[in-house]
């Protein structure tokens, strides 16, 4: 049995071997013959999936000649909008200290007997129950105890109560110790603009010592009267926001938003000398 099988292996074998040298003579000299067409019949399936195949195989290519196109397209316009975004932020800049001297430049104009001294600040003071912080000038460049500190516009922001060789200390407007003379620029009225901790958290100061008659109003400006010799006459304190009652009854008091936006400082001006000449405006 084992014998037959064999036979028939060999058999069939050499017909095989018969069929492929009949159709590959038939490929090589161009004519078709029995051997050819059946085995172009019997292959015409495989070649038809190999095409598939190797058309499927040329997209898969291609879309990721595509994606890489893309994405090293979109590496290129993030790059773009990173340098536009960048000059947007510098033009911003360049605008902001453009307006910061020109407002510095009115306010030399208007006060020239300001001798001022331009610091930046370096640290704010950590205390829940004080507003302070520090600036990078002192006695080195002339900055002396009780200096008045204000912005490039003349808002007040405060007065320096140490100062070291390189640097000093300045207590703002809401600081509860704070206190300055002040007055109602509509009306004319004088009264005692100091920080009050239940308002300091808010940024705020009160405005105290008002006549018992006098009648506050909402949105007038308060400036600084003069009194004491710490900070000029003129100077912009704020705007009244509130009005309340005092204890006692006797009398308005008023709430006080500073001008200056303390939480904004980054450079501000120390008034080391002041005269007392006619101020414009």
């Amino acid at each position: 049995m084992r014998k037959v099988w064999k036979t028939t292996g060999l058999v069939v074998l050499g017909a095989l071997v018969i069929v492929l040298i009949f159709t590959l003579l038939g490929r090589l000299t161009g004519r078709e013959n029995i051997f050819t067409r059946s085995f172009q019949t019997l292959s015409a399936p495989a070649e038809k999936l190999f095409a598939s195949g190797a058309g499927k195989l040329e997209e898969v290519r291609a879309a990721l000649r595509d994606y890489e196109a893309l994405k090293a397209e979109n590496e290129e316009l993030k790059a773009m909008i990173a340098d536009m975004d960048a000059e947007v932020r510098r033009s911003q800049g360049a605008n902001a200290e453009n307006d910061r001297l020109r407002q510095l430049l009115e306010l030399k104009r208007s006060h020239t007997d300001y001798v001022l001294l331009d610091a930046s600040i370096i640290s704010w003071g950590s205390s829940n129950w004080s507003s302070t912080f520090d600036l990078d000038k002192g006695s080195f460049s002339g900055v002396e105890v009780g200096d008045c500190v204000i912005t490039e516009n003349g808002f007040v922001v405060g007065v320096v109560t140490e100062a070291g060789l390189y640097s000093c200390s300045v207590r703002t407007l809401v600081d509860p110790r704070a206190a300055m003379g002040a007055t109602v620029h509509s009306t004319g009225l004088t009264a005692v603009a100091e920080g009050d901790f239940s308002l300091m958290t808010a940024g705020q100061l009160k405005l105290t010592y008002v006549f018992e008659n006098s009648v506050l109003e909402l949105g007038d400006t308060v400036l600084t009267s003069g009194a004491g010799g710490v900070y000029p006459a003129g100077l912009v304190i704020g705007k009244i926001s509130g009005i309340g009652t005092e204890e006692a009854g006797y009398g308005q008091y008023g709430i006080v938003t500073p001008a200056a936006e303390l939480q904004n400082l980054s450079q501000v001006f120390l008034i080391l000398e002041y005269g007392e000449v006619e101020h414009e405006g």
